[in-house]
């Protein structure tokens, strides 16, 4: 048997890569958006801390639901087709959808994934913890303009 270069394992994990490069080696930049995302005509995806207090500032006159969860929650995604139904049915309330992993002064008090936090004037004024449709249901019927 021929004997080659010994192989060995890092012995710890490999830090993650701090750029990001397309194929011909040019280093990308994340763009800023004008707006933040839409999930759907009336539902916002929100990714940063001035996205999410924009949100809050362009929406002061009106009732704001944010829906504070992951892309990893389990429990976000099984819940996420309920949440887009009662957005549907309650529709003078403004709703979004904030990811935790990316914000870092809104999620102060966000103790629970997912969790929807009513706004309004800007404030926090009420909040709903876990995927309970009912109980969602009744929150958001209980907050109509």
């Amino acid at each position: 048997m021929a004997s080659g270069p010994a192989f060995s394992w890092p012995s710890r994990p490999l830090p993650p890569p701090t750029t990001t490069m397309d194929a011909d080696g040019i280093i990308l930049q994340p763009q800023p958006k004008d707006k933040p995302a839409m999930i759907a005509a009336h539902m916002a995806g929100l990714r940063t801390d001035d996205e999410f207090f924009n949100y809050l500032k362009d929406n002061k006159a009106n009732t704001a639901v944010i829906q504070f969860g992951a892309s990893w929650c389990t429990k976000c995604a099984e819940f996420f087709p309920t949440w887009y139904k009662l957005s549907k049915k309650y529709t003078h309330v403004k709703y979004a959808v904030a990811q935790v992993d990316t914000l870092k002064q809104a999620i102060r008090g966000v103790k629970y994934s997912p969790s929807f936090h009513f706004y309004k004037g800007g404030r926090l004024v009420d909040r709903v913890l876990g995927k309970e449709p009912q109980r969602l249901d009744d929150h958001l019927w209980m907050h109509q303009d």
